[in-house]
């Protein structure tokens, strides 16, 4: 929580490395990747062990802009779910190089321009 970083592209996956610490998702291991100005009901109700709340992460109803990139992945035999604050001027860069480089869609909340 409150762990500003820097989040590197590779061709296999991505890594987000802060004072704190790192995490590195492999893009093998992602079910779901969300860009909105919350984090959507279907993630909040997932039976994943929080280590921070949701609720303490995000508003339920949060304004309108696009800043919550939320990625569920697996790891270890368990779903993991990261949950990242980012500008959409600075998201919106990402946004066409995590499709291609994933294979997989990120879904954006659509009201915004991109």
């Amino acid at each position: 929580v409150g762990c500003e970083g820097n989040l590197e592209l590779a061709a296999g996956g991505f890594t987000f490395t802060c004072p704190g610490g790192s995490i590195s998702v492999p893009f093998s291991s992602i079910s779901l990747m969300e860009y909105r100005q919350d984090i959507s009901r279907k993630i909040r109700r997932m039976k994943v062990r929080w280590r921070v709340r949701p609720s303490y992460i995000a508003p339920i109803f949060g304004g309108k802009k696009n800043r919550f990139f939320t990625v569920v992945f697996a790891q270890d035999g368990a779903t993991r779910v990261l949950v990242l604050r980012v500008g959409p001027e600075d998201m919106r860069p990402y946004l066409a190089e995590i499709d291609l480089k994933s294979g997989k869609r990120v879904e954006v909340q659509g009201y915004e321009q991109y």
